[in-house]
């Protein structure tokens, strides 16, 4: 399995000079094996991605539909072509639901184009509908996680390989067993990381997760490494260059562009 970063930023895109090394895209990250190719959210650094011809099976996996992680769906010229069939699905609600959600956000008076109506290689299905039809190619499942509107973290095993998503998630300690046991023998947790530990006591309820913390469940649990991710707007290069060599062996920041083969 081939995990490509190409939005590592949360809440808005910061492209500036001071966010060249971890870069300013917001949530988007691309997952490749056999003949699937999987995104996690489509944040603004969704525009960076080339899709596969029409041959590999393309899903988009939202965990939540906060601006950050939905921005980017359109200003991707390759979703126009009607040949690059696309299904988009959801933990968090029905295809019904998600459907309504993304043509509000995506119509009227929030923006030009209705693309929902125009995009018809743009198949919405309930995430259940989704697993029974790739139950034969790969393991997929999903949890519930802490955030305000609701949001799903994203487990999945191919080849005896294990990759968790768990973005945008306030994480306490009632939640170790439950994301201990989800997250089991993963190969790669990628973790949200908006916040450091000092800063949460003025971010309760805000629905993000410390770097510490991340750092705290890596030891705590049988995951051989993570990838912290969801980079305040305000977490220069600078500040996170200073953070990272407190960081363990296996646990890591998230960059736009990395590519990370399991």
């Amino acid at each position: 399995m081939k995990l490509t970063v190409h939005g590592s930023r949360g809440s808005i895109p910061t492209p500036s000079k001071y966010t060249v090394k971890y870069g300013g895209n917001t949530s988007c990250f691309e997952l490749e094996f056999g003949n699937y190719q999987i995104f996690f959210d489509t944040g603004s650094g969704f525009k960076n991605i080339s899709l596969a011809d029409k041959h590999i099976d393309k899903l988009i996996f939202y965990s939540h539909w906060h601006h950050d992680h939905i921005q980017g769906l359109p200003f991707n010229s390759h979703i126009f072509n009607q040949e690059n069939k696309i299904t988009v699905t959801s933990a968090l609600a029905s295809r019904n639901v998600l459907r309504h959600t993304l043509q509000t956000y995506f119509s009227g008076g929030y923006f030009p184009v209705d693309i929902v109506k125009v995009l018809s290689n743009l198949m919405f299905k309930n995430i259940s509908t989704v697993k029974k039809s790739i139950e034969n190619d790969f393991h997929l499942d999903w949890l519930e996680l802490q955030h305000p509107g609701g949001c799903y973290g994203y487990s999945i095993i191919y080849d005896d390989k294990k990759i968790c998503y768990l973005c945008d998630n306030e994480y306490d300690e009632a939640q170790l067993p439950f994301l201990e046991k989800f997250a089991n023998n993963s190969d790669l947790v990628i973790w949200d990381g908006m916040f450091t530990e000092d800063e949460l006591s003025e971010k309760a309820g805000w629905g993000h997760s410390s770097i510490e913390q991340g750092v705290k469940f890596f030891d705590q649990t049988n995951i051989k490494s993570m990838m912290i991710t969801h980079h305040a707007p305000y977490r220069t290069d600078n500040l996170l260059d200073e953070i990272a060599p407190s960081l363990p062996d296996g646990v890591y920041f998230a960059k736009d562009e990395m590519s990370v083969t399991i």
